[in-house]
């Protein structure tokens, strides 16, 4: 923002504001940690969002915009500089473990508390943003909703670009992670069921048993994908579950389903990969006579980044002196965030959590508040 850079508790930060970052450090660790004792599943984050509204209001100048199962922040500029709104995105919801009961193992959390030190931050400046900031807080992540819903905020604001950000274990803590193109794999559930009709065991001619069909087509999906990679894409299928028939062995089967997750690195590809999927387990069932029912469980876009939001996000982190890492592949890991990137230019980037630190979606993570100052720091000297 204009003011000399120096070197604070490993992060880089306006040397006037050391001693106002330390207390609001201290106040969104607090934060975080009152909302990790309170995980709430996607799109029921009720509680969360009071918790993050009541927080922005008492302790920041920005508004609060409540959207019903959403809300968004903002802070006006002071005066018209001609700079288009930026945006800034942070997930609420938790994840739901085997025994059904919501945690905040994917750091969530961490990413709420951060945007909130963003407010805290911007309200702490003698000087306003010389342009709107918003802060978009959204349900849903995990099940790849949430930003289908937000996403209407940047024509109606008419939003210049947007960034959101994840932390990810496995890389040096607090080390940026930064790549051009796709950042994170598009990817799907796919449940098909075929439908035929039974017959006594002993006479399978007389009814439609769909096991063959079933195995043809995973036979058939698995060379699709090869075909794919040899051309150049990155496409993943992972058999989730298949079941057929029952455990009475007198009835041949009749019915069956088979449960995929799919996913690409490119959109188009993902598009093409998925529709061919379809397509083949459609034909099958018609050649032999069964009825099919395709689902999508939780699709999520690619979100692939715009290079010039890539380049200004390199340049942020030059100018704070963070270590960064480019990163070579995609990450296989899917993020809603990329239904923004559709809309306007933006970009996603990646905050390391430690090379040692517990994995995401595990019962033993919990989010390092230690990096939330440099995801803050980037982010304010993003505006």
């Amino acid at each position: 923002m204009g003011e000399e850079v120096v070197t604070f508790a490993d992060v880089a930060i306006p040397e006037v504001h050391i001693t106002r970052y330390k207390e609001l450090s201290d106040m969104i660790h607090s934060l975080r940690k009152k909302l990790h004792e309170n995980p709430e599943p996607s799109m029921q984050e009720e509680k969360t969002r009071h918790i993050l509204q009541e927080f922005i209001k008492r302790h920041t100048t920005f508004e609060v915009v409540d959207k019903g199962v959403w809300f968004y922040a903002v802070k006006k500029a002071e005066k018209e500089s001609g700079k288009a709104p930026i945006a800034f995105r942070a997930d609420m919801d938790a994840v739901c473990g085997k025994d059904g009961k919501p945690g905040h193992y994917c750091g969530h959390d961490g990413h709420s508390s951060i945007l909130c030190g963003v407010a805290l931050y911007l309200s702490k400046q003698e000087e306003l943003p010389e342009r709107d900031v918003y802060l978009i807080f959204q349900p849903g992540e995990e099940i790849g909703a949430g930003a289908k819903i937000c996403k209407e905020l940047l024509t109606e604001k008419q939003i210049g670009e947007i960034y959101g950000l994840h932390n990810i274990p496995g890389y040096p803590k607090n080390q940026v992670l930064l790549r051009k193109g796709t950042f994170a794999c598009a990817s799907t559930g796919l449940s098909i069921r075929m439908t035929g009709t039974p017959s006594h065991a002993a006479y399978p001619e007389a009814g439609r048993n769909p096991a063959i069909p079933m195995a043809k087509l995973l036979l058939e999906i698995e060379r699709i994908t090869k075909e794919m990679q040899v051309r150049g894409n990155f496409v993943r299928m992972t058999v989730i579950g298949a079941d057929v028939g029952s455990a009475n062995y007198g009835v041949s089967a009749f019915e069956g389903t088979l449960r995929l997750t799919v996913r690409a690195e490119k959109e188009d590809a993902f598009d093409t990969y998925v529709n061919e999927i379809k397509a083949l387990a459609a034909t099958l069932a018609e050649e032999n006579q069964l009825t099919i029912a395709i689902e999508e469980i939780e699709r999520f876009p690619a979100t692939e980044n715009h290079d010039a939001n890539v380049d200004k996000l390199f340049a942020c982190a030059e100018k704070l002196q963070f270590p960064v890492t480019e990163l070579a592949q995609p990450m296989r890991w899917s993020e809603d965030f990329g239904y923004y990137l559709q809309e306007v230019p933006g970009a996603f980037f990646g905050v390391g959590d430690g090379e040692d630190h517990a994995q995401l979606h595990t019962a033993e993570y919990e989010f390092p508040d230690e990096i939330m100052k440099t995801a803050v720091a980037m982010l304010v000297g993003l505006i």
